[in-house]
Formats: C-alpha cells, sequence, structure tokens
C-alpha cells in the first residue's frame, strides 16, 4: 500500500488575542477550526489552530 496525496492543507495558528479572529477564519467551508480549551487568553499562547484544505490563507 502506498500513500498518494490528496490535496494541500494549511494550518494557521491562533496566538493570543488571535483566536478572536476564529469566526472570520471559518466562513471559508474549506476551513476546520481547532480549539485548545484553554480558558485564559495569554499573549504568545497558542489557543487553537484553523486548518484549510486547497488554496492558502488569503488565496
Amino acid at each position: 500500500m502506498s500513500a498518494c496525496r490528496r490535496c494541500d492543507a494549511v494550518m494557521k495558528n491562533l496566538i493570543g488575542d488571535d483566536v478572536e479572529t476564529w469566526r472570520r477564519e471559518i466562513e471559508d467551508p474549506r476551513a476546520r477550526l481547532h480549539l485548545c480549551g484553554k480558558s485564559e487568553t495569554r499573549a504568545g499562547r497558542k489557543m487553537g489552530h484553523v486548518t484549510r484544505l486547497g488554496a492558502p490563507f488569503g488565496g
């Protein structure tokens, strides 16, 4: 069995207050939101990420 490439994937980390932008990020139906479940937002702290299949962010 061999692996075959199906499509490109891009992951964008949501760091600190970036987590507040998730609603805009998931307007694209190719995007999926993954939150870390942390209760407190701090500068530099990873709060989650958005994974998008296909085109890069902004594209």
